[in-house]
């Protein structure tokens, strides 16, 4: 009478990336619906949308370019840490040279 049949859901979406998500912010309307902050009135019970559509876009969109700018940044500070790094190994190598000279220069 009762059987246990499962329900074959599709599998989730991937998550988007950031370059995609920027594309998208890119091409969306200033007055896109998902920019729109529904705001539930406690006293009424009804729904109102912000007057403040266009600053909850500019803002998503800043804060993902920021992002970007951030992993940009990000990968550079990775490889000026990685020469400074080696900087200093040539460096300490080239005093060591040097001390080596001089200590050779007083002997003889």
């Amino acid at each position: 009478m009762f059987s246990n049949k499962k329900t074959n859901l599709p599998p989730r979406p991937n998550i988007p990336n950031p370059e995609h998500i920027l594309e998208d912010l890119n091409s969306a309307a200033v007055d896109d619906i998902a920019f729109k902050i529904i705001i539930k009135d406690d006293v009424s019970g009804e729904n109102t949308i912000s007057s403040s559509t266009s600053d909850t876009y500019y803002n998503v969109k800043m804060y993902l370019n920021i992002k970007e700018q951030l992993k940009h940044l990000e990968t550079t500070l990775e490889k000026k840490e990685q020469q400074l790094k080696t900087d200093n190994e040539e460096i300490k190598r080239l005093a060591d040279d040097i001390k080596k000279q001089a200590q050779a220069a007083l002997i003889t």
